[in-house]
């Protein structure tokens, strides 16, 4: 399901991305954020049976990492998603096109990490 959940956000963040609105933007970052987490608990539920429940996103990165383990580069993917995930989702601030697209290239790469990890055919 949490697979199902991520590849939808993905989906809807590349889609805002392509927008000229900042509005959409900020959709999209929000969407991107929200598709990371939903990647790492999917990614971490199929090898290791559980995921992070909570707010704590380094525990989620740790947890991240094990499952991972020995490549720390969808961890790096989820830090850099939810590192943005005040700004995306609870500021004001505008957000750039910048901003939005380096957030939807992590969701992208942590999606890629997913899907090698999550295929049932492996």
């Amino acid at each position: 399901m949490r697979r199902d959940e991520a590849e939808a956000y993905y989906e809807v963040a590349v889609l805002c991305a392509g927008s000229t609105s900042h509005a959409d933007w900020k959709a999209a970052g929000s969407n991107a954020v929200l598709g990371g987490i939903a990647a790492a608990d999917a990614i971490c539920g199929a090898v290791l049976g559980q995921h992070h429940v909570g707010e704590d996103h380094a525990q989620a990165r740790r947890l991240l990492d094990t499952a991972c383990s020995p490549d720390r580069q969808p961890g790096n993917q989820l830090t850099r998603l939810t590192d943005e995930k005040t700004n995306f989702q609870y500021s004001s601030a505008r957000v750039t096109r910048e901003q939005t697209s380096r957030l939807v290239l992590a969701l992208e790469r942590l999606i890629a990490a997913m899907r090698q990890k999550t295929d049932p055919s492996r």
